[in-house]
């Protein structure tokens, strides 16, 4: 049996008051909620089996590409970065000589055809991996760039997950082109209402308000349930692996790239996000703002 939930989210409450009463049937645009957020949540667990607070710049990017091919290749890497800056409405531009140093480096190297078995041809270094992004560095063998600098560029801004589907970030993706949950998740994360170093659970909130602003009106209330039923399907989850019995999502089991250190981690990790949460809900609580109880 679970441990006594802590106080859930703001939104998350709201929501669950004026719906408490869960239907059986789930209609299709439920059905899109729950699938958008599950992409959301699932984009907040790094691979080696731990949720991760959010990571985003605040200062105009500065790019320099390097390395293999760089100046064959340099239009298509600014051209894919700026898509992805300006889908999260942020400044990226090329670093100017003379001008301040690049903070976002692409350093393109040569195919290495003799490794074999699980590796990563592009990988992205953040720094530091969790708050105000200072420098990333996106490192791409030739062979591969063209299919993965849109992935690599999602990570650089901030996000370490790798969903099981509907997202450009995922291992399993058909396409390299940026999807609709991308372009959602793009401007979420990089609207005024996700802080760096905010709690995954409360940023769940946010997006989850987000997506239900943008259902019609008359299926506002079903999605309003829907979002609070996946909000209190992520605490749980989150309350299970704090106290050691849970798992994180399954889709990072498929991956074959959890390692006990990171499972460790994660028990942490929750642990550290319960706590921002009841954090969160003790403010509601003292907030002159909260009109009503229900409000709180």
């Amino acid at each position: 049996m679970l441990a006594p939930s802590p106080p859930i989210l703001p939104a998350m409450r709201r929501a669950l008051l004026l719906l408490a009463a869960l239907l059986v049937s789930t209609p299709a645009g439920a059905a899109d909620v729950t699938e958008t957020l599950n992409i959301v949540w699932e984009v907040f667990w790094q691979q080696q089996g731990y949720v991760q607070a959010v990571s985003k710049w605040r200062d105009p990017i500065r790019v320099s590409v390097s390395g293999a091919g760089a100046q064959r290749h340099r239009p298509f890497v600014l051209a894919q970065l700026g898509r992805a800056a300006r889908s999260a409405g942020i400044e990226l531009a090329e670093a100017e000589p003379g001008g301040p140093s690049a903070n976002f480096e692409v350093e393109i190297v040569a195919d290495d055809l003799t490794r074999v078995g699980l590796y990563f041809a592009c990988r992205t270094l953040r720094t530091p991996s969790v708050g105000v992004i200072r420098r990333v560095k996106i490192t791409a063998e030739e062979r591969a760039l063209r299919g993965c600098l849109l992935h690599e560029a999602m990570h650089a801004l901030g996000m370490p997950g790798h969903p099981r589907g509907g997202s450009i970030l995922s291992y399993y993706r058909g396409s390299s082109e940026l999807t609709a949950a991308d372009e959602f998740m793009l401007k979420g994360w990089y609207s005024d209402d996700i802080k760096p170093g905010m709690s995954p659970l409360a940023a769940l909130a946010v997006f989850a308000r987000r997506l239900v602003e943008a259902v019609p009106e008359a299926e506002r209330l079903e999605a309003e349930r829907t979002a609070a039923q996946f909000q209190r399907q992520a605490l749980a989850q989150l309350e299970s692996i704090a106290a050691g019995k849970g798992e994180p999502p399954r889709i990072l089991f498929q991956s074959s790239t959890l390692t006990p250190a990171g499972v460790a981690r994660g028990r942490l990790e929750a642990q550290r996000a319960l706590a921002a949460a009841k954090a969160d809900a003790a403010s509601a609580e003292k907030s002159p703002n909260a009109a009503t109880q229900a409000d709180r």
